[in-house]
């Protein structure tokens, strides 16, 4: 996704243009302020400018007035888990002002960065910082996990903030996770017996967990990566409802499904096409050559080796779009589709114990 940076003025013209060479963002000028020579793009309307970035950018930052930004802004705002991150800097570039999408978004993150690059002072406002605590949307935005129920976000933060810890049960070693104030981790086997803590999440890609309670919150790691082979004009229900019964019959959550995988030759099938495009996840796709190199388990289809040229498809591109993780579901038949399920280590964990520290 792409940034913007947008300014009106002529001291925010040359703000932008430094922010945009050094951080990559896109800068947007008026048209009777774009120079020949700018490494920028011009508008005309501003209204129509940021409504239309508001809806394609994963953040902005306006050099702008704060009272102009959010008389255009509000219109447009919709949750947290959809708003790009906002900023808000003065053409002097003194301030950088976090003003929407904090925490998930990244705009505080964002003002620190603008910050550094210029030599501003980061404003963010949110009652976590403030109080030096690691919001538990930040932790989750930090490790690239999805929380569930988003809505509960809220209440555990505002635990937080009445100075009630939060425990986060895992199988990963805690030193490979990032932690701060108001967090607090534990191994995964003393979820079921845990009854000291009230607000409890939970680190994990199964659906259901023996011991969890209503108010707990899950937080769902996209590492599950979907084999699917199938036959020549498939519709996308069939596919879809194949690959339901599979996440149900082996207790994963389809929040942590990072993407759907086949062999190159159905890369024009458009069942399957349309059924990535329903979940919202990408589609790879991987050559004969790099299928042939992956060894799997389950019985070699003879039909499918004179039709592809190999005899399995949805276990070893499932164990390819997981870069070689674990085959976690073996082939599952099911109305002209195979569904595997490939697991891929957690993203953080590549590098060992976490950088950051609170």
């Amino acid at each position: 996704m792409s940034s913007s940076v947008i300014a009106i003025t002529p001291g925010g013209r040359q703000l932008a243009l430094k922010i945009g060479g050094a951080c990559g963002f896109t800068v947007w000028l008026p048209r009777a302020l774009c120079e020949p020579e700018d490494d920028a793009h011009s508008f005309i309307v501003l209204r129509e400018l940021i409504c239309r970035r508001f809806q394609t950018d994963e953040a902005l930052v306006l050099i702008m007035a704060c009272g102009i930004a959010i008389r255009i802004l509000a219109p447009l705002l919709r949750d947290k888990q959809s708003d790009p991150a906002v900023v808000v800097m003065d053409e002097a570039g003194r301030f950088a002002i976090s003003l929407l999408s904090g925490h998930w978004g990244g705009a505080n993150a964002l003002a620190e960065r603008l910050a550094e690059t210029v030599g501003a002072l980061p404003v963010i406002t949110t009652a976590t910082d403030g109080k030096g605590l690691y919001a538990v949307d930040l932790f989750a935005r930090e490790i690239g996990v999805k929380p569930e129920p988003f809505s509960l976000i809220k209440t555990f933060n505002a635990a937080m903030l009445r100075g009630e810890k939060i425990a986060v049960f895992t199988d990963l070693p805690a030193a490979q996770l990032p932690y701060g104030t108001g967090l607090l981790f534990f191994s995964y086997p003393l979820f079921s017996a845990d009854e000291q803590f009230a607000h409890r999440a939970l680190l994990t890609n199964r659906q259901k967990i023996p011991g969890a309670r209503k108010g707990d919150l899950f937080l769902r790691p996209p590492n599950l990566y979907l084999g699917i082979g199938c036959r020549r004009g498939i519709m996308a229900e069939q596919i879809l409802a194949a690959i339901a019964g599979v996440l149900e019959r082996f207790n994963l959550s389809a929040a942590s499904v990072a993407a759907l995988a086949s062999i190159d030759c159905k890369r024009n099938e458009e069942g399957l096409r349309l059924a990535a495009q329903e979940l919202g996840l990408p589609l790879k796709f991987y050559q004969l050559e790099q299928i042939e190199r992956v060894s799997v388990s389950c019985e070699q289809s003879a039909f499918v080796q004179k039709i592809m040229g190999v005899g399995a498809v949805c276990e070893p591109t499932a164990i390819l779009a997981a870069n070689g993780g674990r085959l976690l579901v073996p082939k599952q038949k099911m109305d002209g589709v195979t569904v595997a399920v490939a697991e891929a280590e957690y993203p953080w964990s590549d590098s060992g114990p976490a950088g950051k520290r609170r």
